[in-house]
């Protein structure tokens, strides 16, 4: 159910005549004019049957952009949120209905979302984000981040989000992708020293970290080599 797109005239997207009472995968494609409405539904009945949510925009709203690209208030809708069924959740990606670069935006804090969705094993996060300390969540298997700096990002992220995801507790994280361009190489990351001390990650099987310091690079590269990583 895709909600901010209008119907494809290919017939690739066809106009509901209702709202399906058990929704299993929606997407919210105009989420910096949806706050109220993603709210109003998380916090509803259907919420508890959704295995798939998409919250962010596509070409069609960049052609538009009424109100920028910051989707914190879209995105704390998720705090307090239940979302039992929950498997795969995207924040900030731009769907691409033709050919073009992909605009990102500002999630704000997303502490609250590994509380939100307790069965979720996929996460996206594209833009940029906070993440003030490290959290916990014991099914995750795959996440990914990607800040662009070609798009709109707020910048890149802190050091202290970078830290926080890298010590944070993922026992079956089997995939990690943190796509972390920046413009100046004084903004490099460090790895925190709870990453290369602690048995983190223990499930890993593939490990991408770019945007790193030459010192940090180097030892990611022999933990990898220890573990057997790609």
């Amino acid at each position: 159910m895709c909600v901010g797109l209008a119907p494809d005239p290919d017939g690739k997207r066809l106009p509901l005549d209702s709202i399906p009472a058990k929704p299993r995968r929606i997407g919210f494609f105009d989420a910096p004019l949806q706050a109220d409405l993603i709210r109003a539904f998380l916090n509803g009945p259907r919420a508890r049957w959704l295995e798939y949510l998409f919250i962010g925009t596509s070409h069609d709203y960049a052609a538009k952009r009424p109100a920028g690209y910051d989707m914190t208030a879209p995105v704390a809708a998720l705090k307090g949120a239940s979302l039992p069924a929950l498997k795969g959740l995207s924040l900030g990606d731009m769907e691409c209905l033709f050919n073009g670069h992909r605009m990102f935006g500002t999630l704000g804090d997303i502490t609250y979302v590994f509380d939100a969705a307790p069965a979720l094993t996929r996460l996206w996060l594209q833009g940029h984000f906070r993440l003030p300390a490290p959290v916990r969540h014991s099914r995750l298997e795959e996440l990914c981040v990607e800040v662009d700096d070609i798009g709109i990002t707020d910048g890149p992220l802190n050091q202290v989000t970078v830290s926080s995801l890298l010590s944070s507790t993922f026992p079956n994280l089997a995939t990690c992708d943190l796509d972390l361009e920046v413009a100046d190489e004084d903004a490099l990351y460090t790895l925190p020293a709870a990453f290369l001390t602690k048995a983190a990650f223990p499930a890993l099987r593939v490990l991408h970290v770019n945007a790193l310091t030459p010192p940090s690079g180097a030892d990611l590269a022999a933990w990898k080599g220890l573990r057997g990583l790609r």
